[in-house]
């Protein structure tokens, strides 16, 4: 059954999408926007790589886990395993694909959507990080 959910929860769970698998060591991974996508079922995409079946499947659970515990919104649908080293998670407004290297390589998702706007979650949080270190590291200076 599709949850009816606003833009801004909407927003909010992307980024907490973005956020666990960030935490869950996920590497390289992207949000594209394929709101202005032809044939885009949904309005964002989210890739990640894992690096092994068992990762894979850590970080598809901990982020139905975390979105369900927040915000009490559970997938449509859960697809694939992580033994297939790809599983996909559909919010409706959201699909998440966490995969492994080896099937990131073979279907080169982003490489289909390469016209629409994609952001580079990890460089992003990864500054945002760092950003936050400089502004405690400041605060203690003045203390």
């Amino acid at each position: 059954m599709l949850q009816k959910t606003t833009k801004e929860q909407e927003q909010q769970i992307i980024e907490l999408c973005e956020q666990v698998a960030y935490d869950r060591k996920g590497e390289n991974i992207l949000l594209l926007d394929m709101n202005d996508a032809d044939g885009a079922i949904a309005n964002y995409y989210m890739i990640c790589t894992g690096l092994s079946d068992p990762h894979i499947g850590a970080i598809a659970e901990h982020i139905q886990r975390e979105v369900r515990n927040k915000y009490d919104v559970r997938p449509i649908t859960v697809d694939g395993a992580p033994q297939s080293q790809w599983v996909i998670v559909d919010y409706g407004f959201l699909l998440i694909h966490v995969m492994t290297g080896e099937a990131r390589e073979r279907y080169q998702l982003e490489s289909l959507w390469g016209d629409v706007p994609a952001v580079d979650v990890v460089a992003r949080l990864d500054e945002a990080h760092r950003l936050r270190m400089e502004e405690l590291a400041g605060k203690q200076q003045e203390q």
